[in-house]
């Protein structure tokens, strides 16, 4: 089997060292489930210390983002960009609409924030209505 590794600046370390990569199946908690089994990536130095992506330090928080929403039920981020770029609304317009303003919304997209429960059934409930009559309002409206 062949094993990747890759050379990378280590600032920690103050070195550049050949590194391999390593995934682990972990338990991990995100708000208030606590046995997510999540696969997470890593590079393991030559001393077997196990590091976060150097390229991208996020990865294994934004798969635990994603298998939390999967276990709730909630929608993903690429969903929820999705249905707001079919109603051809703007982040800030959809924000506005919601009511939970466009902050909120480009964090969720962008899998910066998880959103709560009362955030996800807006977006679900627009999502039903969208597909169901193709627009989000029972007026006409500007977007």
């Amino acid at each position: 089997m062949n094993v990747e590794q890759r050379e990378f600046y280590n600032p920690e370390k103050g070195i550049t060292e050949l590194y391999e990569n390593k995934s682990l199946e972990e338990k991990v908690k995100v708000k208030d489930i606590d046995d997510l089994v999540v696969l997470h990536y890593y590079w393991q130095d030559s001393d077997g210390e196990l590091w976060n992506n150097f390229d991208d330090p996020m990865e294994n928080v934004r798969n635990d983002f994603s298998a939390y929403r999967s276990r709730v039920g909630f929608m993903q981020p690429w969903e929820l960009k999705k249905l707001r770029e079919a109603i051809k609304m703007t982040v800030r317009e959809f924000g506005d609409w919601t009511g939970l303003g466009y902050g909120n919304i480009s964090k969720i997209e962008n899998n910066q924030k998880i959103q709560t429960k009362y955030q996800d059934r807006i977006f679900q409930l627009t999502r039903e209505k969208f597909n169901a009559t193709g627009h989000i309002s029972d007026k006409e409206t500007n977007f």
